[in-house]
């Protein structure tokens, strides 16, 4: 039996929120420990205690920010286990959607992401291995299985690419789509119609390729 997990404590939940807002706003380098005590209110002493160092704070605040919640991680690793590869895209498609449009999250993970890109921390290798890589492979599978047999490596990361940058379209050409289709909406309800039609636009486009490979075969 798992035990329950502990609640994370007040002065902690502080420490990481004031992180995350200082980290966002001044990228790692230029944040100061100082500051981020002052805007916790707590003792410069706390980030030692809690976290070990700055780096790990700002490890923690990567993590928080850009990782996916537990459900959605949950979700996503569930991915094409005893499900059918267009159920698995389609579930696939919504969760990652939902993750990368989460307003409660995205606000200061886009901003991070800004800074990793360019001005890279230690953080950017842990990125790309704990956040990227897992669920880049596990789509990469969805989609081989939908391309069949034939389809070489090359093939399948350019269908992958195709598929997230529909979904990243959403999430960074928000204030482009904003202003070009204002009754486009971005609530729980919009995401849903958002998802399936990726879904939809990404499967066909598969089948049209895999019919072509069957035919010059």
């Amino acid at each position: 039996m798992t035990a329950p997990k502990r609640a994370m404590p007040t002065a902690q939940k502080r420490i990481l929120q004031a992180a995350m807002e200082v980290f966002s706003d001044s990228g790692f380098y230029k944040a100061t420990v100082r500051d981020i005590c002052l805007k916790a209110s707590v003792n410069v002493a706390a980030i030692h205690y809690y976290f070990g160092s700055k780096e790990k704070l700002y490890e923690a605040v990567v993590k928080q920010s850009l990782g996916l919640s537990e459900t959605g991680a949950e979700q996503l690793k569930a991915f094409g286990e005893g499900q059918g590869p267009e159920q698995a895209l389609a579930g696939f498609i919504r969760t990652f959607l939902f993750e990368i449009l989460d307003q409660s999250k995205t606000v200061y993970g886009g901003k991070l992401m800004a800074w990793e890109l360019n001005q890279p921390t230690d953080a950017f290798d842990m990125i790309i291995s704990d956040i990227i890589r897992p669920n880049h492979e596990r789509l990469c599978a969805i989609v081989a299985s939908l391309l069949g047999a034939g389809a070489g490596d090359d093939l399948v990361k350019k269908c992958v690419f195709s598929i997230v940058g529909q979904c990243l379209h959403y999430r960074y050409g928000r204030p482009v789509i904003a202003q070009l289709h204002p009754a486009q909406g971005f609530d729980a309800g919009s995401f849903d119609t958002i998802a399936e039609h990726i879904t939809r636009f990404s499967l066909g486009a598969l089948r049209q390729i895999a019919d072509e490979m069957n035919h010059e075969e």
